[in-house]
């Protein structure tokens, strides 16, 4: 008995036929096509002797259309998170101009504005001391702070040395001591202010450029100072 068989009718690729080169013939569409063609050749034209197995090849029809849905799914989830990362960048770019707390030790002053301070405790303080020096490391100014609780906290620096006069502009540096509750000594983080200068993407990544020279990512602000 001759089996006759249809398997040329498939959708071949032609490589010549530049009309289609934009055509992806391997996708799963393509794919799911030629499947669909194979396998109702192989069911017209099978041995009634010896069937084929039509559940093995619905497995793997099943197995394409979901390739082909978690496809889907992840154009959908990358057209998503390119709006949410687009909406982030608009979002941060009203910061311009605002103030950021992060953490440093280094104080660029201008010699006019105040600069905003903070120390974050890891624990409750009986005392806690702020020391700022000058690029030489002599002691320009040391502030009581008294006690605090865990946690964030806040003063400013005037621009002044120990005896009230305004000193230069420059760079300064923040040191904070604190001594705890059960008389432990601790180096609470210390934290320094400057202003939003520009916002920024490196790749995805959004960047916040101060005006003090530092480059952090919107994760390392701790607060926004008015």
């Amino acid at each position: 008995m001759a089996i006759t068989s249809n398997i040329s009718a498939i959708k071949q690729y032609d490589p010549a036929a530049t009309a289609k080169a934009a055509q992806d013939v391997t996708s799963t569409k393509d794919l799911t096509q030629n499947f669909l063609k194979m396998l109702t050749v192989q069911l017209q034209n099978q041995d009634p002797m010896n069937p084929t197995d039509t559940a093995s090849m619905t497995t793997q029809l099943a197995q394409l259309n979901m390739v082909d849905g978690i496809n889907k799914m992840n154009t959908s989830m990358g057209s998503l998170l390119s709006q949410i990362q687009s909406s982030d960048f608009i979002n941060m770019s009203t910061t311009v101009g605002k103030y950021a707390m992060a953490p440093s030790s280094n104080i660029n002053y201008d010699g006019s504005t105040p600069v905003n301070l903070a120390a974050k405790l890891a624990s409750d303080a009986s005392n806690v001391s702020a020391t700022i020096t000058n690029e030489l490391g002599q002691k320009i100014l040391e502030v009581d702070l008294g006690a605090a609780n865990e946690g964030v906290v806040n003063f400013s620096w005037d621009g002044s040395d120990a005896a009230g006069n305004p000193v230069a502009a420059g760079m300064y540096k923040l040191l904070i001591a604190s001594t705890t509750t059960d008389g432990k000594e601790e180096k609470p983080t210390a934290y320094v202010s400057s202003r939003v200068a520009t916002i920024g993407k490196n790749g995805t990544a959004i960047e916040v450029n101060l005006a003090d020279g530092r480059t952090l990512t919107p994760s390392e602000i701790a607060q926004w100072v008015a």
